[in-house]
């Protein structure tokens, strides 16, 4: 019964998603190269044996091959796949069909092609968003600790549950999310939290009316949902021997109940002392705090009742808190551009800090990782949670294919621009030699996603 299970939430969610960024990914190339008058050969999800196939009006055969882990569009002169190198039966073909050979093409056309693959997986992810978006909101989970895990950096360092964290690092973290990206993304396990945090404490008449404050006007003390509320009071200046000074409190924090009334303005304030005859009043203030923390690998079980090991800050979100911000269709397309950009430029700091050594090469996952996170998204997250997955992944697989590497887009758009900029192509053992040391440097990269998958996979299993 476990096996079927597994096969239902891992094997079948993972070879779906695949399949289907692989179809927009090579579809990328394949409807760009023919509206160029290339001719296409063949379009394959997966490698290996043919399972199914057709051929359409045009002569292209498409078809579904027995390995579920790639794909790939073949032009017409393509010696393989990849087309890296040119079949010399291309130079025996008629003059007419010599047109639709993908190597004999423009420099232009042949970048066009190239590029149009990763920019459909990014056209595809932003739309994706975009949909997700306007149909149902934008989940935003504030960045307020809803609970402290024992025995964690977080309660080492004194947050504490109702903290709201400001900036890690420096980096705002204007919501849950961004929080956990920053704490995955940092370079040094030590890091410094800037909370805000409310406290109570006790003033006298004398030492609110000795107070200095201004209503501030553009931002609310409760932004817990991001929407524009009433102003606060903030605390320009106290004195050094009050009940405030002696809390630790600084100039700046923002008043926001005196006496369990909600304190908007000035006004409000020393309206309400000069109405009251009370010595002592019980002040809710936010306070600001800037906390050393020691991120730390901690284990936890997730949503699927399994044992998990990561670096980790070692809080809990308030989801009760959350809220589906509602999009007009603008607000969405903005807000899906804007999705994608901030998931390119966090993979991008990441994949910086491996190059410099500022993060251990584990990091780098494969194949296995994504059919395990797939799975996990499937069996938890619910059908919005996999389309928002395969968006996220549908960036990070546009990004890959444009690095620089031989055998990848990214590569054969840097040969491409080399030949537009000289006028004339590479010799043809130099692309060669390329393309043999792009191939290296990919196995080597699959070498080790795959062992660093099976690692994790053992960790996760037995630890």
């Amino acid at each position: 019964m476990e096996i079927l299970s597994n096969i239902v939430y891992y094997v079948i969610p993972f070879i779906v998603l695949l399949g289907i960024l692989v179809f927009v990914h090579e579809f990328g190339h394949f409807i760009v190269a023919r509206r160029l008058g290339v001719t296409v050969v063949a379009f394959s999800i997966g490698f290996g044996k043919e399972l199914w196939s057709t051929v359409d009006k045009k002569g292209t055969r498409w078809k579904i091959s027995a390995i579920p882990l790639g794909g790939y569009c073949q032009f017409l002169g393509d010696a393989d796949a990849s087309s890296s190198t040119i079949d010399e039966s291309v130079a025996d073909l008629p003059e007419e069909a010599k047109k639709g050979a993908f190597h004999l093409q423009k420099t232009w056309k042949k970048i066009c092609i190239v590029v149009a693959g990763p920019l459909f997986n990014y056209l595809f992810a932003i739309l994706l968003f975009i949909g997700l978006f306007y149909s149902f909101g934008k989940m935003v989970i504030p960045p307020i600790v809803g609970q402290v895990m024992p025995d964690t950096a977080a309660a080492e360092a004194g947050i504490v549950a109702g903290d709201k964290i400001l900036n890690i690092n420096g980096r705002e973290t204007p919501d849950f999310q961004a929080l956990g990206n920053e704490v995955a993304l940092a370079e040094q396990d030590e890091v410094e939290v800037n909370v805000e945090r409310l406290i109570k404490l006790n003033l006298s008449k004398e030492e609110i009316e000795n107070l200095q404050v201004t209503t501030d006007q553009l931002k609310c003390a409760e932004e817990i949902n991001g929407k524009s509320c009433l102003p606060f009071v903030r605390i320009e200046k106290h004195d050094a021997e009050s009940n405030i000074a002696k809390a630790g409190l600084t100039e700046f924090n923002k008043i926001y109940t005196i006496d369990g009334t909600k304190v908007n303005t000035a006004e409000d304030l020393f309206d309400y002392v000069s109405d009251n005859s009370k010595e002592v009043y019980e002040m809710q203030v936010y306070c600001y705090l800037t906390l050393k923390v020691m991120l730390r690998d901690t284990k936890y079980e997730n949503e699927n009742g399994q044992k998990v090991k990561r670096r980790m800050l070692g809080v809990v979100s308030t989801p009760e808190l959350s809220v589906a911000e509602e999009m007009s269709f603008s607000e969405a397309v903005v807000a899906g551009f804007a999705e994608a950009y901030d998931l390119t430029e966090s993979s991008l700091r990441g994949i910086g800090q491996m190059l410099t050594g500022a993060r251990a090469s584990k990091d780098v996952g494969g194949i296995i990782r994504i059919a395990e996170m797939s799975g996990d998204v499937s069996k938890s997250g619910g059908l919005l949670s996999f389309i928002y997955f395969m968006a996220l992944l549908s960036v990070n697989l546009g990004l890959l294919n444009l690095f620089p590497i031989p055998v990848l887009d990214g590569g054969s758009l840097v040969i491409y621009l080399i030949e537009l900029v000289i006028g004339r192509e590479l010799n043809a053992k130099i692309k060669d030699y390329i393309f043999k040391f792009g191939l290296f440097i990919v196995l080597a990269l699959m070498v080790l996603a795959t062992w660093n998958d099976i690692t994790h996979l053992i960790s996760r299993w037995f630890d």
